[in-house]
C-alpha cells in the first residue's frame, strides 16, 4: 500500500491568482476536468496539512485509476453504488432481528438507513468545496477538515481496512460459494477452498485490468444487477418455500445480563454495518464530470436517491422475511439466510436455482471487489507516480493489480475466518459512515455554533462515535464468550489458524529520533520545519557533548553514565532468551553435524553483524545514532528506513514483551501446579492462566518505574545471573538425569520431499532467531559516555565479546546437551527443553529443584521485559515531549508505563499463542540483525566497490535478505501443513 503520509490530491495550486479553465489529457487519452476558479497562494503545510491546491487538476491526478478519467455521469454512479452498496454482509440482518424482535428490528433498520443516507448527502455536498477544490478521496477531505495528522490518524484504518479488507472477503466469500457450487451443484469434489480463491482471485485480477473507476461502469452494471437479482431470490424462496412449523420468534435466551446486552448490541452493529460503501463514495463522484455551473453533486444526489431506494428495497425485505421464514433458527454462520436456504429448503429446491444463486453472488463478488480494489490501485500508482513523475506503464498497472491480487489471496487464506471478525472490524470502523461526515461538516462549512444545522451534526457524530465504541465492546465480549471456540477449531483445517495483530504503528515524529553529537556548534532546531531536515545535518545542528534537549528528557538517553559492565548485563539479559531451549528441536531435524556448524555460523554471522552496529553508532562527523530506526534512515533514506525498519523494531520491542507476559505467566502457573501441586499442598488456591498473566504484569509494571535504561543495570545483572542459571540447571539436569533407551537422534520422518524441505528450514530458523537483541544494540551503547578520545565503541565491544562468551557458554551446552538427552522427543512448542524436564524427569526431580528453576525463569523473564519495554516507553514520552517541549511529569510517566502493560496483558490474553507464530513474525524481522547492518555499512561506510569488506557486507546483506524469505516460506507452509491452536482469549 502507499505510504499514506502522502495524499493524493487534486490541487495544483500557483502563487499567481488566475481564472481560468485547464484540462490535461493523460497517456490514455482521458480528459481530467476541473472547474474553473480562483486559485490562490497555498496554505503551509503545518496550516493546512498539506500543500494541496487549489481547484485545477495537477497532472498525476490524470494519471490515477481514480481521477483518470470524469465522463460519468448519473446512471453510472447509480451502479457504482449499488454494487458497492450491497453485500453478502446484508444477509446477517434477519440475525439481527431474532434479537431485537420485529417492532425495534424494524426501527433500528429504518434509523440506520435514514442516518447513513443523511451522512451520504453531507459527504456529495462536501465533494466541491465553495472555492472550486474537488475531494475525490476520503483521506483528502478527512485531512482538510480535521488537519494532516488527525485526519491521519482518524481514517487511514478504516480506509484501508474498507478497501483492502473488503477484497479480501470478497475473496473468501466468492471462493467459498464457489466451492459450494462445485461440491453440490456440479458433484465436483476435487477442489479445495483455497483452490476455488485461488480460482476466484484470478478472475478478480483478470478482470481488474480496467484502467480507472470510470471504465468499469458496465462491471458495476453487472454488480448491481446480481446484487438486486440474489437479494431478490433470497427473500422470495423464504416466502415461497413456507416457514417450519417449529419457528419461533422470541428472543434466544441468554446465561446473564452481560450476554443479553451483548446481543443487543451486536445486533444493532449487524444493522449498521449492512448499509456499505461510503469509503468510496466521493471516488464515484470523482467520476462525474463538474463546472461551475453544473456541480457534480446534482448528478451524484440523483445517483444516490435512485440506488438508495434500490437498496433499501433489498435489504428491508431481506431482513423481513428472513426474519418470517427462519424467527430464531438462523443458523449461527456468515451465510445466515443462504445457510438457511440450504438448510431448511436445499432437499425440496431444484439444483438449477440453487447453482443460480451461487453464480449470481459470485459474480457480484467479482464485480464489487474491482470497486474496493480501485482504491488501493490509486494508491499504489501514486506512490509510483509520486517518485518518477510520469504516468504508470501498462504492463507496471498490470503487475500492481497482481501484486495486490496476491497479497489479498495470501490473507485470505490465512485469516479465512476473518467475516467472523466484521462485528468488531466493522464497529472501529463504524465512524466513517456514521460520525466523520458530521463533523467534517462542521469543520469545513462551519455553521453557526448551537444552530440547528450545528446541532444536529455535533449530535449525530458524538453519538456516532459512541455507538462505535460500545460495538466495538460488544464484539470482544461475544468473541471471547462464544464465536472464538468455533473459529479457533475452524482455524484447525488449514493454514487460516494463523491470527497475528499487525497493529498500526503510528509514523514516527521526526523530532524523536534525534542523534546527540559531539562537537559544539549551534543551537538546536526549534520548529518542525527546522527539524524537517535533520537527518541530513544533525552534525551541525545540534549542541556537541552535550545532549540535545529532548534526548536529556527521554529514558533511552536521559543518562549517559554506563559503562561496560553495566553494557555486559545489558546485553546478557537482552540476549538470552527462553526461544534458546527449542535448539535441540533444531538438531533433531538437521543432526549433529549440520546443526552445530549451523549454529556456530549463525553465532559468528549475528557477532559480525553487532560489530558493525557498534561501529556505525559513531559517524566520522561524532554523530551518535542512539536508536536503530535512526541508523537505519540515515543509511537507507528516511522513507525506506522507516519502512524497512519500523515494524521489525516495534514488534522486537512490543512482541518480545507480550512474548515474555505468556511465558512468565505460564511459567509462574507451571510453579503453582508442579511445587503446590494446585494448591493441595499450599494454603494457596490454584490461580487461572489469565490472573497468572495479571500478575507477571503487575510485577512487571512495578519494576518498570525505574526512569531510564542505564538505571535497570542492577536489573539486567539480576536477569543476567538469572539467564545463566537456569540455562546452567537444565542442561545439567539433561545431562544428570541420563536419557531414556527408547531414545532416537534420527530425523523425523516426513511425508513428502516439501515437508522434509520445510523442516529444515524451520530448524534453521530456530537457530538464527536464537540469538537476539540487535534491536536494543544501540540503545544500549547509548547509555555510555562519550568524548573525541574516547569513543563509545571501544567500551561497547568489550561489553559484547564478554556478554557473548558466556551467551555461547550457555547456548552451545543447552543444545547439545538437551538433543543428546532428549533426541527427537524434545516437544517443539514454546518452552522446549523446559517442558521436556517437565514431562521426562518431573516425577524423579525434588519439587524444590523445579520450582527453582521456574522461579529463575519468572525473574528472567522479569528483568528482560524492562529493557525492550524501554524502546516503547522512550517513543511514548519522545510523542509527549515533541509536542509539548518540555519533559514528562513523573505522575505522566508512570502513568505511560502502566498503559503500556495494560496493553500487552490484553494481547498476551487475546493472542496467547503468539510463541507459535515466532518462525513465521522472526522471519519477517530476520534482516534487522543478519542483514540490515551490512547493507548500512556499506551505505554510510561507503567501502571500496567490489573490496573485501564491500563484496563480504554484499553476500551476507542478500544472503540474509534471501534467508528471511525462505524462512517465511517454510513457516507458512508449516503452518499450512500442520495447523495452528489458535486459542484466543483462552490461554
Amino acid at each position: 500500500m502507499a505510504d499514506m503520509e502522502e495524499v493524493v490530491v487534486e490541487a495544483n495550486c500557483r502563487p499567481e491568482e488566475t481564472r481560468a479553465t485547464h484540462s490535461f489529457r493523460s497517456s490514455s487519452n482521458h480528459h481530467a476536468q476541473v472547474i474553473p476558479i480562483t486559485t490562490s497562494p497555498p496554505p503551509t503545510r503545518e496550516e493546512d496539512g498539506a500543500d494541496w491546491g487549489c481547484g485545477e487538476l495537477n497532472p498525476q491526478d490524470a494519471w490515477l485509476p481514480i481521477t483518470e478519467s470524469r465522463n460519468g455521469n448519473t446512471i453510472s454512479a447509480t451502479f457504482h453504488l449499488i454494487s458497492s452498496g450491497i453485500g453478502i454482509q446484508a444477509l446477517l440482518l434477519p440475525l439481527a432481528f431474532a434479537t431485537l424482535g420485529w417492532a425495534w428490528g424494524i426501527i433500528c433498520l429504518s434509523l440506520a438507513f435514514t442516518w447513513q443516507l443523511y451522512t451520504a448527502w453531507l459527504l456529495v455536498h462536501l465533494h466541491e468545496s465553495e472555492s472550486g477544490i474537488r475531494y475525490s478521496r476520503y483521506l483528502h477531505l478527512a485531512v482538510t477538515a480535521f488537519g494532516l495528522k488527525l485526519g491521519k490518524l482518524l481514517t487511514i484504518f478504516p480506509v484501508m481496512y474498507q478497501s483492502g479488507g473488503t477484497c479480501v472477503q470478497l475473496i473468501i466469500i466468492g471462493g467459498g460459494i464457489m466451492e459450494l457450487f462445485f461440491k453440490n451443484v456440479c458433484d465436483v469434489k476435487s477442489l479445495t477452498g483455497t483452490e476455488c480463491f485461488l480460482v476466484f482471485m484470478c478472475m478478480a485480477i483478470v478482470v481488474a485490468q480496467f484502467p480507472n473507476l470510470n471504465s468499469i461502469a458496465w462491471v458495476s452494471f453487472i454488480g448491481a444487477i446480481t446484487a438486486v437479482g440474489y437479494c431478490t431470490l433470497f427473500w422470495a424462496l423464504s416466502i415461497g418455500k413456507g416457514r417450519p412449523s417449529d419457528i419461533s420468534y422470541n428472543p434466544p435466551v441468554m446465561d446473564s445480563n452481560m450476554d443479553r446486552f451483548g446481543g443487543i448490541m451486536n445486533s444493532i452493529g449487524i444493522i449498521f454495518i449492512a448499509f456499505r460503501g461510503h469509503n468510496v463514495m466521493l471516488e464515484i463522484q470523482g467520476t462525474l464530470p463538474s463546472s461551475s455551473k453544473h456541480p457534480s453533486h446534482k448528478q451524484m444526489w440523483r445517483g444516490v436517491t435512485i440506488s438508495y431506494a434500490l437498496i433499501a428495497m433489498c435489504l428491508l425485505p431481506l431482513a423481513i422475511a428472513g426474519f418470517w421464514a427462519y424467527g430464531n433458527k438462523m443458523p449461527f454462520s456468515y451465510g445466515k439466510i443462504l445457510s438457511s436456504v440450504s438448510k431448511f429448503h436445499g432437499h425440496k429446491t431444484s439444483t438449477f436455482v440453487l447453482g443460480l444463486i451461487c453464480i449470481i453472488v459470485v459474480i457480484n463478488c467479482l464485480s464489487t471487489f474491482q470497486i474496493y480494489s480501485m482504491v488501493v490501485f490509486d494508491n499504489l500508482e501514486f506512490k509510483y507516480t509520486s517518485r518518477k513523475s510520469k504516468p504508470c506503464a501498462r504492463w507496471l498497472r498490470m503487475v500492481f493489480r497482481f501484486l495486490f491480487g496476491g497479497v489479498a489471496f495470501f490473507v485470505a487464506v490465512a485469516f479465512p475466518f476473518l467475516p467472523s471478525l466484521a462485528p468488531l472490524l466493522g464497529g472501529m470502523t463504524l465512524p466513517l459512515a456514521y460520525a466523520y461526515p458530521c463533523f467534517m461538516w462542521i469543520a469545513i462549512k462551519k455553521p453557526r455554533p448551537r444552530s440547528g444545522k450545528w446541532c444536529i451534526n455535533m449530535g449525530l457524530g458524538c453519538l456516532g462515535l459512541v455507538l462505535s465504541v460500545v460495538l466495538v465492546v460488544a464484539a470482544i465480549w461475544n468473541l471471547s464468550d462464544k464465536e472464538l471456540k468455533d473459529m479457533a477449531a475452524a482455524m484447525e483445517e488449514g493454514f487460516g489458524e494463523a491470527n497475528w495483530s499487525t497493529d498500526r504503528v503510528h509514523s514516527l515524529s521526526r523530532r524523536s529520533e534525534s542523534a546527540q553529537v559531539i562537537p559544539i556548534t549551534t543551537s538546536n532546531p526549534t520548529s518542525e520545519e527546522d527539524g524537517a531536515d535533520y537527518i541530513a545535518s544533525s552534525a551541525t545542528d545540534w549542541g556537541g557533548g552535550e545532549l540535545n534537549r529532548q534526548d536529556a528528557w527521554l529514558p533511552l538517553t536521559e543518562s549517559r553514565n554506563g559503562n561496560t559492565i553495566s553494557a555486559t548485563f545489558h546485553l546478557l539479559c537482552s540476549g538470552i532468551g527462553i526461544q534458546a531451549l527449542l535448539l535441540p528441536v533444531a538438531l533433531a531435524t538437521l543432526g549433529w553435524a549440520w546443526g552445530i556448524i549451523c549454529l556456530s555460523l549463525a553465532f559468528s554471522w549475528q557477532l559480525y553483524t553487532i560489530w558493525l552496529l557498534v561501529h556505525l553508532h559513531e559517524s566520522d562527523s561524532r554523530t551518535r545514532y542512539s536508536r536503530y530506526l535512526d541508523l537505519a534512515m540515515i543509511a537507507f533514506g528516511q522513507k525506506l528506513g522507516k519502512f524497512s525498519s519500523l515494524v521489525p523494531v516495534m514488534y522486537l520491542s512490543v512482541g518480545t514483551c507480550v512474548q515474555l507476559i505468556i511465558i512468565g505467566g505460564g511459567t509462574l502457573k507451571l510453579f503453582i501446579t508442579t511445587v503446590c501441586k494446585d494448591g493441595a499442598t499450599c494454603d494457596a488456591k490454584s490461580l487461572t492462566t489469565v490472573e497468572c498473566f495479571l500478575v507477571f504484569m503487575i510485577m512487571a509494571v512495578v519494576v518498570a518505574q525505574f526512569p531510564n535504561l542505564s538505571s535497570l543495570a542492577w536489573v539486567s545483572l539480576i536477569g543476567s545471573i538469572t539467564a545463566i542459571a537456569y540455562c546452567t540447571m537444565i542442561w545439567a539436569l539433561s545431562i544428570g538425569k541420563g536419557r531414556s533407551s527408547d531414545i532416537s537422534y534420527d530425523p523425523p520422518e516426513m511425508e513428502s520431499n516439501m515437508d522434509r524441505f520445510g523442516g529444515i528450514l524451520n530448524s534453521l530458523g530456530i537457530i538464527v532467531l536464537a540469538f537476539r537483541g540487535h534491536n536494543v544494540i544501540l540503545e544500549i551503547q547509548g547509555t555510555l559516555p562519550i568524548s573525541p578520545k574516547h569513543p563509545t565503541h571501544k567500551p561497547m565491544w568489550r561489553g559484547v565479546a564478554i556478554s557473548y562468551l558466556l551467551i555461547a557458554m550457555c547456548l552451545f551446552p543447552l543444545a547439545i546437551a538437551g538433543f543428546w538427552a532428549y533426541g527427537n522427543k524434545v516437544p517443539s512448542s514454546n518452552g522446549g527443553l523446559l517442558i521436556a524436564i517437565s514431562k521426562f524427569h518431573g516425577h524423579d526431580t525434588p519439587r524444590s529443584v523445579l520450582g527453582l528453576m521456574f522461579i529463575l525463569v519468572i525473574i528472567n523473564c522479569l528483568s528482560t521485559f524492562q529493557i525492550y519495554g524501554m524502546v516503547i516507553f522512550d517513543k511514548l514520552e519522545s510523542n509527549y515531549t515533541s509536542k509539548k517541549k518540555k519533559p514528562c511529569a513523573r505522575w505522566l510517566r508512570m502513568a505511560f508505563r502502566v498503559f503500556f502493560g495494560g496493553m500487552t496483558f490484553f494481547a498476551a490474553v487475546a493472542v496467547p499463542f503468539l510463541g507459535s507464530l515466532a518462525p513465521l513474525i522472526g522471519g519477517l524481522t530476520l534482516p534487522l540483525a543478519y542483514a540490515y547492518p551490512c547493507f548500512m555499512w556499506i551505505a554510510i561506510k561507503k567501502p571500496k566497490p567490489k573490496g573485501v569488506m564491500w563484496c563480504a557486507n554484499m553476500g551476507l546483506g542478500c544472503l540474509g535478505l534471501v534467508l528471511s524469505a525462505l524462512l517465511v516460506v517454510a513457516a507458512a507452509w508449516n503452518l499450512a501443513s500442520k495447523g495452528l491452536h489458535a486459542n484466543f482469549f483462552k490461554p
